[in-house]
């Protein structure tokens, strides 16, 4: 008994959690062997996405087969906007500077930027956190301490006369 392809893409998709898929939407032949059957996405935050099951069947005399599965967005989907380039973006933001009589000048919306950037990170230590570090409850790393007990010890030895244990 040969098994529709909407039931056959149907058991794909109930691999899938509970809820994740909804109604059928359409079923075409993208190319000889190969069909995409389509179902609506009903998990949050995908309006519009479609779960794609992509089938294969080489011999129409035999059963398709499951190739993938896919969530693909849709004509109505929603997407995150385009990517645009650091330097557009930057350049984009300097001109708004420049409009907001925050800067003159390309250098002056610079420094501001490097200003906002600079009070925004974390990089910047005070001197008590610089003494802080020096304090003796804070151990060394592992191979720092090693490295220290073998300077200790050719330390040790050198101070040792080699001739005082021959006499």
């Amino acid at each position: 008994m040969k098994v529709s392809n909407k039931d056959l893409a149907t058991e794909a998709l109930a691999e899938l959690p509970d809820g994740s898929y909804g109604g059928f939407v359409d079923e075409k032949e993208i190319e000889k062997g190969a069909i995409d059957v389509r179902f609506q996405c009903s998990m949050r935050g995908y309006e519009g996405w479609n779960w794609v099951v992509t089938l294969t069947q080489p011999d129409k005399r035999k059963q398709a087969m499951v190739a993938e599965l896919n969530l693909m967005a849709g004509e109505n989907a929603v997407l995150a906007p385009d990517w645009v380039p650091w330097a557009e973006r930057l350049a984009q933001f300097r001109a708004e500077l420049k409009e907001a009589g925050k800067a003159k000048s390309d250098a002056e919306a610079d420094q501001l930027i490097a200003d906002m950037a600079s009070a925004l990170s974390d990089h910047d230590q005070s001197d008590d956190a610089e003494q802080d570090s020096d304090s003796s409850s804070v151990q060394p790393p592992l191979k720092t301490r090693v490295r220290q007990r073998r300077i200790k010890r050719e330390q040790d030895y050198e101070e040792q006369d080699p001739d005082e244990g021959s006499n």
